[in-house]
């Protein structure tokens, strides 16, 4: 695709009829997923007493799974693709429950370990198609806001999941596989609302090029294999992928070693440090939204690089308060709860300010399951990667120094990493309007 115009179409989009809704509808499977991706380790100590288990064994499943997810994540973005977004998520996200409850029954080691793997495959089915439907449901100018709620309340209920597994881990022998007949019960229910609730919009429904033929241009320009290729063809893709590497660093190190690095090296009680780690989760949950509703801004005010500031500034407030909070401050756990919550408000708010519109921004409406799925395979390979790496660094150097490398210098080659966006993120977001431009102008012919 090569870029004609200049501009970007400026004309509202009509608000797509029930997209609330849908939203709320998607939500409720969310939850159930973030909840249900939190089972197996939140309520292994009860499950490793049941079935006579040790530490191992949870690394096999925990690895094994998520090598599912990387296979499998791919697979359900292109189906949702190529297929009902809807049918996809009624059967991956919905029915797939079914396994997630069986675990509940699970007799044995190797039984709960096929069972968790099998269901690992449907815990990745509801990402990508649901981020696509939200880009139809929602013009770019609005996407950040609907992708920070969305993200927002997942963070929440793992929060909330957590404490009801923890419960359920202290009641002898069942209480382990109520939670997940639980769990799966109600990943099977969320199948059932998608049913009676859902209404998947026209691939295209919110783009001001075609919104008003997006049904005609959904039957005419479908899913094929070369859209596939063509992803790896637009640069803001491929470079959306290269800055995780600089990204990514960060998360895994917090949530793997801040709790120890509280405890080993300010002299935090063990319950002190997880009530710190709590408040980067809840500013982190908190900035998802802020987040999505500064990158809306940013976009009304600049398209062409307005999300792009944001992360960039996002990104240099994480890093300078990184660097005093893992570097320079002391005191008592107030302090430092405190300080958590303010790291936490800019944590989280690329996704939803910036790399999840920008993704529906430069790929076609029929190709943007499999878009979406494909940057969080990335996600997922370079998250091993550094998890691997990051736990060798560890018993090489101090905590503090670990997080001085993976937090603060990491956060700050990522802002700059984000330089190498401005040369072509709008040139790829004007190829993708002509392109629509083109299919409106044959479809009106």
């Amino acid at each position: 695709m090569t870029a004609q115009n200049q501009e970007l179409p400026t004309a509202d989009v009509p608000a797509v009829k029930g997209r609330w809704r849908n939203v709320v509808t998607l939500a409720f499977a969310g939850v159930v997923d973030a909840g249900e991706d939190q089972a197996m380790s939140s309520m292994f100590p009860a499950i490793r007493a049941s079935l006579n288990m040790t530490t191992a064994h949870l690394g096999t499943i925990t690895s094994l799974g998520k090598i599912m997810e990387m296979i499998f994540g791919p697979i359900w973005g292109v189906l949702a693709d190529r297929y009902s977004r809807k049918r996809i998520l009624i059967i991956g996200s919905g029915l797939w429950g079914l396994w997630t409850l069986l675990i509940g029954f699970s007799a044995s080691y190797e039984m709960l370990l096929a069972l968790r793997v099998v269901a690992a495959i449907g815990l990745v089915a509801l990402g990508a198609p649901m981020n696509s439907m939200l880009t139809d449901l929602f013009p770019q100018k609005e996407r950040g806001k609907v992708f920070g709620i969305m993200r927002m309340i997942s963070t929440l209920a793992v929060i909330v999941s957590i404490l009801f597994f923890g419960r359920m881990a202290e009641i002898p022998e069942t209480g382990w596989r109520i939670g997940f007949i639980t769990f799966g019960a109600l990943s099977m229910l969320s199948g059932l609302i998608f049913a009676l609730f859902l209404t998947e919009p026209p691939r295209g429904g919110a783009e001001a090029a075609i919104y008003d033929v997006a049904q005609k241009s959904e039957k005419k320009f479908a899913f094929s294999w070369q859209s596939v290729a063509s992803i790896f063809r637009v640069p803001t893709n491929l470079l959306l992928i290269f800055e995780k590497i600089f990204g990514v660093p960060v998360q895994i190190t917090i949530l793997t070693f801040a709790v120890t690095w509280l405890v080993d090296e300010r002299g935090f009680r063990p319950g002190q440090a997880t009530t710190v780690l709590t408040g980067i989760i809840i500013g982190s949950a908190l900035s998802t939204l802020i987040g999505g509703l500064l990158g809306d801004w940013a976009e009304r005010k600049n398209p062409r690089f307005g999300r792009l500031f944001v992360l960039q500034g996002s990104r240099t407030m994480m890093a300078v308060l990184g660097y005093f909070f893992f570097q320079q401050i002391s005191g008592g756990m107030i302090n430092f709860f405190a300080f958590a919550v303010l790291f936490g408000l800019f944590m989280d708010m690329a996704f939803p300010a910036a790399i999840a519109p920008m993704i529906a921004a430069v790929n076609a409406p029929e190709q943007r399951s499999t878009a979406y799925a494909v940057n969080r395979l990335a996600n997922g390979l370079i998250q091993a990667a550094i998890a691997g790496i990051v736990g060798i660094v560890g018993n090489q150097i101090t905590l503090t120094n670990l997080f001085f490398w993976a937090v603060t210098v990491s956060l700050t080659l990522s802002v700059i990493s984000w330089f190498a966006f401005y040369p072509f993120y709008h040139r790829d977001r004007m190829a993708l309007n002509d392109l629509l431009q083109k299919r409106k102008a044959e479809l009106v012919e």
